[in-house]
């Protein structure tokens, strides 16, 4: 057997193989642009990576024809955001109650979808991926970004491209070649991530659950055949969780959560937990000359609301949208680049204001009180009003500017 040609040069070179990255470079080989996706592992196989697709993307991805397939591979579905205390239990959105085909949340392991676009983008002639390729400079000749030098099992490489788009999330390795700074804010949370078995007779089959305590929350996310657990805590914290020791760890879940209490003991070592530190922000220009940043890699989100993949994969619809005549008639300049910030920047603007009110609202509140939890006013009425519940879904699945792509 042969082995494939590395390619040295193409029109559109993607850094980062996650949603943003395959759906942007999918949609630039569908529209007969070249492009050449480097992803820096070998596999898309990570732990708790993000899983939950709204409405919009499900819809982008019905525009594609992949749509019914992808919702096949949906660990479960979610109707409703519930927020629960140890005194009640309130509705705060209704996704079931939207005017779309796809009223719900699909929970969907992000590796099965990685791979189905994989697949479906290595039909098309101008779709080209290199796995395992991390790319360690950016190409520049006289100031415009060329392409980038990688290396791949311990070879070098470099890969020349009229532009190189920079989707490789919160910790993007071209934000940091290209020097450009993220502006951050810090919630006030970290989340401690694990997973437990799916207990007999649980209430969590199609749903995804929030739980607040005295100085803690629980969100429980259902993925088929275990139930993927967030413990929020305060932000700095952990040393002072761990040194209280695993037992206690176990007992405060099981307060905030009952239905666990037969499977948390499954948790008995630290090392099966994995520590996020959330961190929020936006870099002030997404572009340099022959550079761009989406996703992630331009504002990273906060886990509030489950929009980060929504987001990033809108962001690749728009990116393509606007640049593909550009590209194809070899007019790409910088002005083009600063179309897909001026399209994209204020609904991620919008977004995290959002998600900082309801930071700080919601999850400061619960986590730096030692008594019961009382939600505030806004919450509980929003819990009475159906068509409140109905837009806030509305708000999150598809944010203030959803994208559709063109040219099909």
């Amino acid at each position: 057997m042969s082995v494939p040609e590395i390619p040295s040069n193409t029109q559109v070179c993607i850094i980062g193989g996650g949603p943003a990255g395959v759906i942007a470079a999918y949609l630039f080989a569908l529209r007969g642009v070249s492009v050449v996706l480097l992803e820096g592992e070998n596999n898309f196989d990570r732990e708790f990576r993000g899983d939950t697709f709204h409405a919009s993307s499900l819809e982008i991805l019905d525009q594609l024809g992949f749509a019914d397939d992808v919702v096949k591979l949906c660990n479960s579905k979610v109707g409703q955001l519930n927020f629960k205390t140890s005194e009640l239990s309130l509705q705060v959105a209704d996704f079931a109650g939207m005017n779309s085909k796809y009223p719900f949340v699909g929970i969907i392991p992000q590796v099965k979808f990685l791979n189905y676009m994989v697949r479906k983008a290595g039909a098309l002639p101008d779709f080209n991926i290199i796995m395992g390729a991390k790319v360690k400079e950016l190409k520049q000749i006289d100031g415009k970004v060329t392409g980038v030098k990688y290396k791949k099992g311990g070879e070098e490489f470099e890969l020349d491209s009229l532009l190189t788009i920079g989707a490789d999330g919160r910790g993007s390795s071209t934000r940091r070649l290209a020097n450009i700074k993220l502006g951050k804010t810090s919630p006030p949370m970290d989340v401690l991530w694990f997973r437990v078995s799916i207990p007999k007779d649980t209430a969590l089959k199609e749903s995804v659950d929030i739980r607040v305590g005295s100085g803690s929350m629980v969100v429980m996310v259902n993925r088929g055949d275990y139930i993927q657990c967030g413990y929020i805590i305060m932000k700095g914290s952990y040393k002072e969780l761990r040194n209280e020791g695993i037992e206690h760890f176990q007992n405060e879940v099981k307060g905030l959560a009952p239905e666990l209490s037969s499977t948390i003991s499954e948790v008995n070592d630290w090392k099966q937990c994995a520590i996020l530190s959330v961190t929020t922000g936006r870099v002030e220009q997404w572009y340099q000359d022959g550079l761009l940043l989406i996703g992630d890699a331009a504002h990273i989100m906060s886990p509030v609301g489950g929009v980060g993949i929504n987001y990033a994969i809108q962001d690749a619809v728009a990116t393509v949208n606007l640049l593909v005549d550009p590209i194809k008639e070899e007019r790409l300049n910088v002005s083009d680049l600063a179309k897909v910030q001026s399209r994209r920047e204020p609904a991620v603007k919008f977004i995290q204001t959002f998600q900082t009110f309801a930071q700080k609202r919601v999850v400061a509140d619960a986590l730096k009180s030692d008594k019961p939890f009382s939600p505030p006013l806004p919450l509980k009425i929003v819990s009475k009003l159906p068509f409140m519940r109905k837009r806030i879904a509305k708000f999150l699945a598809y944010g203030n500017c959803p994208e559709r792509v063109e040219g099909l």
